[in-house]
């Protein structure tokens, strides 16, 4: 009796194990962009593929050799071997953490004589913010994010991981006003609270300031004073029709040399499909840069105004 209480007990801990394993994947692969942000099912799939495969060595997949073998009976094969669970789980752990190390020191040369882009995200950071994130990190391509001052805050991680990966912050407001429709003093404020959240986030002050809808005058120019106000060139109009197609339609064919491409991360269809624009431009030659590199390889004076404090 006792054995059978024992036998019990080690399958109970043991599924509770799984379990824990199983709800822990997705997380971790959402937080460390596993690999391409993979599908959280996709990786629940592979580990227990892989663990299978410890437990039966097969040419192909468990799955493909036994196609009645059922769930239940996969679940309770692993369930008798906890240590297995837990030492597929630091497997591909640590393989996700070398393929982020190989990301993250991989040096990223910019050719002056090479066109060149910047993709500027506006309106962030948001919780879509990740996505577009990992895609850059996947491909070694960076951009400029215009963030929103009130956002800054909850998103602190995110937005110094984004620099030290060679990202750049843009000042895009504190709420996204129309700061022609507001008090000199208003401006004022909505710059400078942003100035200093991106600052306390990211140890960076900015060096653009973007104003929401492109909108400025004479008030926005004396409290930017010598920074630069970034505009843009190519407009996707994302926020407005939120079709992929028609984003990636606005692009195709557009892009130029020097050109500064105006997307939203906070656009669920941009988030989830920015890796297709990425490629595409990495595919037609160009590199990908920030509006501080590309203001110094280029003259985009039609697309950054500089001003200078009265």
């Amino acid at each position: 009796m006792m054995r059978i209480k024992g036998g019990y007990l080690r399958i109970v801990v043991a599924g509770i194990m799984l379990l824990l394993v199983f709800s822990m994947l997705p997380i971790e692969a959402q937080g460390l962009g596993f690999q391409g942000n993979r599908d959280p099912m996709r990786l629940e799939t592979e580990f227990v593929e892989r663990a299978l495969h410890r437990l039966r060595p097969m040419k192909d997949s468990l799955s493909l050799e036994i196609p009645w073998i059922s769930q239940k009976q996969i679940n309770r094969m692993l369930l008798n071997h906890p240590r297995l669970i837990i030492s597929v789980h630091r497997e591909m752990l640590e393989e996700e953490r070398l393929y982020q190390e190989s990301l993250k020191h991989r040096e990223r040369i910019i050719d002056p004589n090479k066109p060149m882009v910047a993709l500027t995200f506006d309106d962030g950071p948001r919780p879509t913010t990740d996505r577009v994130f990992a895609a850059l990190k996947k491909h070694n391509a960076v951009a400029t994010f215009f963030v929103i001052g009130m956002y800054v805050h909850g998103r602190r991680d995110l937005l110094k991981q984004m620099v030290e990966a060679g990202n750049e912050i843009g000042n895009h407001s504190w709420s996204h006003l129309n700061l022609r429709e507001i008090t000199f003093q208003e401006v004022e404020s909505q710059i400078i609270r942003t100035d200093e959240a991106i600052l306390r986030a990211t140890g960076v002050r900015p060096a653009f300031v973007r104003p929401p809808m492109g909108m400025l005058d004479g008030a926005l120019k004396t409290v930017v004073g010598q920074r630069q106000i970034a505009m843009w060139n190519l407009d996707t109009l994302d926020w407005k029709h939120k079709d992929w197609q028609k984003t990636m339609a606005s692009v195709v064919g557009h892009v130029r040399d020097g050109d500064v491409i105006l997307v939203h991360d906070l656009v669920e269809s941009t988030a989830t499909n920015i890796e297709e624009m990425i490629v595409y431009l990495i595919g037609e030659g160009y590199q990908l840069v920030t509006m501080s590199e590309l203001v110094k390889y280029r003259n985009v004076t039609s697309k950054v105004v500089r001003f200078a404090r009265p």
